[in-house]
């Protein structure tokens, strides 16, 4: 007759024996180390704009949306981990009773027939008391037990070892405080509030006061992990907290204080260590202290613990030079701005918006790859300060400020601008990348750097290029030595090639040359075209170094190069997407310092599941549990001994033990 489900113990039930089984618990452990290669490998919670960069507008949804960019504390970890920590606690549940009770267990009911059924079991020689081998096995370490039995013979229970199962009791016990710690530091509770309505994040505001009071976290937050950046005199009293697709403010009980920001940087540039000193303020009793912090060096104030976490702009003045396109003039305005603000820009009857990013003040590639030419600033430029350092030459580039032009429509394109002029192979040049798009690759306008390292020799050439009768006199100059029966027509199609590629380049020169010239003559006609055009900008150039007292530049290799680059920097303009060049000229730097601050009250449960599993694993793998028994029965002395594990060490104490107890024997019987 089948027992009732509600008279079924417990432990034997189905879904109790699935949840605690060993497969179950390795199949959840894999699904977590999965997990945490993906924390540890993707670097989490970045502003999503760099996602977006990185994997494209799809696939920084779809991994947002699978909690990628927060794994630790996504919702199926979380969950992954409650189960870990049920199956693990039922796990212990089943199986602690029976080893305590194997702890305790001397196991003195054995019985003859299953002594010398033991795999180290023998009959000793000779006579001795049961006594006389219960000191023995004491003396070689064992706890001992002796029973006389009703049938009148006497067994000595000896065992050592057994604090081995608390290895296995500990390394569970370690896993589920862990767990309990992970579960503490992951955010259930507001995660919790969030599902309940509680807690609503907001992706609308941008400063802290403009919060609702339903996003807005207490001090009394069990747990939390934030980041603020501060400029340097400014303070801060709160942290952003990143919430599914919105942002939680979490209130701190002290005020923060940005004194004064310091950085150290190698000979490469690479920052070596930085540090803020910071003015705490406590909210409740007004007392003010100050502490300075660095990278590994946190501070922590009312459980809460402050990182040094990273440094960024804060705000610096910026000078520029800025030629506006639609005007030819050779000298630039000088525009004054800070970075990571807005400013309206009018130019004629056309108004913009320039939006001003993080200025930089340092930048430092690794230049150790070949330079080819792609549309990458890497094989753009080439060394100017370099260090090789484990076949990598870094170089630091010097400062550059991203800034975005946006229209009446609220379109934009953003810009990357660098003050030094950086080399590429032999020359130098000033960069600006453009794009239109964050997934896209920066395109490069490189405006050739001059003998005196500046571009007024460029921009003196574009304005002579933009003056039809001054292009007109440069060609009658140079073509007063032509024979007399070509120089008109010489003349003519030196003027017509010149004012088509001040135009538009040498874009212009081949639509002209594909839509006026038959096909099978267009290569050999454009060879024709590049040749008289490099000669006359050659008397360009010329003549730009004479009209504006330019220093004297004789004819060699270095201005035949200039002189082609800036042929490709002038193709490039007229199709530069701005109506405004900008080159930084001048800046004065203000940092703001990153800091994390985390309240983790799971963390000593962390550091206490360590230490657990630690001793866990010494009792598991260097404490040796092993049993011995003498039996006195019918005139015989019955020796057997087992162990859980490591029988090749039993292999050679038992022989050992049984010489030893037949020694003795003897000579206790020596006499007789």
């Amino acid at each position: 007759m089948s027992k009732s489900p509600s008279s079924v113990p417990l432990i034997h039930k189905p879904w109790f024996a699935f949840l605690s089984s060993m497969r179950f618990a390795v199949a959840l452990l894999s699904l977590l180390g999965v997990a945490s290669v993906i924390g540890t490998v993707l670097q989490q919670n970045q502003p999503q704009v760099n996602y977006v960069v990185k994997f494209g507008p799809f696939w920084s949804q779809i991994f947002n949306f699978l909690g990628l960019y927060d794994v630790y504390a996504s919702a199926w970890f979380v969950v992954i981990m409650m189960f870990l920590v049920i199956s693990t606690s039922l796990c212990l549940i089943r199986n602690v009773p029976p080893f305590l009770r194997e702890i305790k267990s001397f196991r003195e009911n054995a019985k003859e027939k299953s002594l010398a059924a033991m795999r180290h079991s023998t009959v000793l020689e000779g006579k001795m008391s049961s006594e006389i081998a219960q000191r023995y096995l004491e003396v070689q370490g064992f706890n001992c037990k002796t029973v006389t039995r009703e049938d009148g013979s006497v067994l000595v229970a000896a065992k050592k070892g057994a604090m081995n199962k608390w290895g296995y009791i500990f390394a569970h016990a370690a896993l589920i405080v862990i767990c309990l710690g992970g579960l503490i530091d992951s955010n259930l509770l507001l995660k919790i509030g969030m599902l309940t309505g509680r807690i609503v994040p907001d992706n609308h505001s941008v400063y802290a006061k403009d919060f609702k009071p339903e996003s807005i976290l207490g001090t009394s937050n069990l747990s939390f992990r934030g980041n603020v950046n501060i400029t340097e005199g400014q303070s801060a009293d709160v942290v952003f907290l990143n919430a599914d697709n919105g942002m939680l403010v979490q209130d701190l009980p002290f005020e923060v204080k940005l004194k004064k920001f310091h950085i150290d940087f190698y000979n490469t540039g690479m920052p070596r260590d930085f540090a803020s000193d910071l003015e705490i303020t406590d909210k409740e009793s007004g007392k003010k202290s100050e502490h300075t912090i660095r990278v590994n060096h946190p501070l922590t104030l009312h459980g809460i613990t402050i990182y040094q976490a990273s440094f960024a702009d804060g705000g610096s003045d910026l000078k520029f030079k800025a030629w506006n396109l639609g005007n030819p003039s050779r000298e630039p305005v000088t525009l004054r701005a800070t970075s990571m603000r807005d400013f309206p820009l009018d130019i004629g009857n056309t108004s913009y918006k320039l939006e001003f990013d993080q200025f930089t003040s340092m930048n430092v590639e690794d230049m150790s790859k070949s330079s080819e030419k792609e549309q990458t600033l890497q094989s753009a430029i080439n060394d100017v300060r370099a260090v090789s350092q484990e076949n990598k030459k870094y170089t630091n580039i010097g400062p550059s400020v991203v800034y975005r032009i946006r229209d009446k429509a609220g379109q934009a394109v953003e810009y990357k601008n660098y003050m030094l002029p950086v080399k590429q192979e032999q020359d130098y040049f000033f960069i600006t990348g453009t794009r239109t798009g964050l997934e896209q690759q920066y395109r490069w306008l490189r405006i050739p750097a001059d003998r005196t390292s500046k571009p007024d020799t460029f921009m003196a050439m574009r304005e002579l290029l933009k003056d039809e009768a001054a292009r007109k006199a440069v060609i009658r100059n140079a073509t007063l030595n032509a024979p007399d029966n070509i120089r008109e027509q010489f003349t003519l199609a030196a003027e017509n090639t010149l004012g088509i590629f001040a135009k538009g380049g040498y874009l212009a020169l081949d639509e002209f040359i594909t839509k006026n010239i038959p096909k099978e003559q267009q290569e050999k006609m454009q060879g024709y075209f590049y040749e008289m055009l490099f000669g006359v900008m050659n008397a360009v150039l010329e003549e730009t170094i004479q009209k504006y007292k330019l220093p004297a530049w004789p004819q060699d290799e270095a201005r035949n190069r200039f002189l082609l680059h800036s042929m490709d920097a002038y193709t490039g303009l007229t199709e530069y997407p701005a109506p405004m060049l900008l080159q930084l000229d001048g800046f004065e730097e203000v940092r703001s310092s990153g800091l994390q601050m985390t309240r983790s009250p799971g963390a000593f449960l962390v550091y206490l599941g360590s230490v657990l599993l630690v001793l866990g694993t010494i009792f598991m793998f260097y404490i040796r549990e092993k049993r011995a028994w003498v039996l006195f029965s019918d005139d015989r002395i019955r020796f057997a001994m087992s162990s859980s594990r490591n029988e090749r060490d039993l292999q050679k104490e038992f022989p050992q033990h049984t010489q030893s107890l037949q020694r003795l024997a003897k000579d206790l019987n020596h006499d007789a």
